[in-house]
């Protein structure tokens, strides 16, 4: 049953927030600098310059239904790095529908004409409580899609071995990523969109990963290896994105 929305705006949280196994659970402390920490949310609006309803995501949401806004969401604010999607549960059961991605310190804008009252689900990326801090995030499909493993330190094995599609980079650091478990086999670095802003990097495709694409089984933090590849976004100024 849907939720009747009586007032202009609903605080969200999912309680059952990953169906997925993880290397480190997003809520773990980490320790990147003496900064004040500021938790990833995302404010999203059903009409244009942040205006009418609205819901605040603190959480993954993977049903907006449950809050009435399903394809109703027109602009948005956020801190931190969001992923929004046009299918429920993270375009899982639909690899093909659109999905749009975001980023900033409370950045405001339209979300793009093309995904305007699309997104059905989203989730933010990297730390829960700082988003510059560096995180590897492994998707097991195209797009950021489905299901999602992530980690804020070296892994000498993932959990989902010669699975990952696309990635998504935040902090500063490069990552190494091997072929084998325990940093063997071939390798290649990967990096966020800008080192000294700490901006993340996206790989969108298994094309953007290369010769590693569904072929990860081990990583760790620096980069340790001669080959590298850069995100689809390096050297970009935009803050958003979209895929149809």
């Amino acid at each position: 049953m849907k939720l009747l929305i009586t007032l202009s705006c609903l605080i969200a949280v999912s309680y059952s927030r990953v169906p997925f196994s993880v290397s480190s659970s997003r809520a773990a402390k980490f320790e990147r600098s003496a900064a004040p920490k500021v938790n990833q949310f995302m404010d999203g609006y059903n009409y244009s310059n942040q205006g009418g309803d609205s819901v605040r995501a603190i959480d993954y949401i993977p049903n907006l239904a449950d809050y009435n806004m399903d394809n109703r969401i027109t602009s948005v604010c956020v801190t931190g790095i969001w992923l929004m999607y046009a299918d429920s549960n993270y375009n899982v059961n639909n690899l093909k529908a659109s999905n749009y991605w975001v980023y900033g310190d409370n950045y405001c804008t339209d979300v793009p004409a093309g995904f305007n009252d699309m997104a059905s689900s989203l989730r933010y990326t990297g730390a829960p409580d700082e988003w510059k801090a560096d995180t590897l995030n492994m998707y097991l499909n195209p797009y950021f899609a489905g299901g999602e493993e992530y980690t804020y330190v070296d892994l000498p094995q993932v959990n989902y071995d010669d699975r990952a599609q696309s990635i998504i980079v935040t902090g500063c650091s490069a990552w190494t990523l091997y072929s084998n478990r325990n940093y063997g086999g071939t390798c290649m670095c990967v990096y966020p969109s800008d080192t000294s802003k700490c901006f993340p990097g996206f790989y969108t495709t298994p094309s953007s990963l290369g010769f590693l694409a569904g072929q990860v089984s081990s990583a760790r933090r620096g980069c340790y290896c001669s080959n590298k590849a850069f995100p689809d976004n390096y050297g970009e100024k935009s803050q958003q994105n979209f895929e149809l």
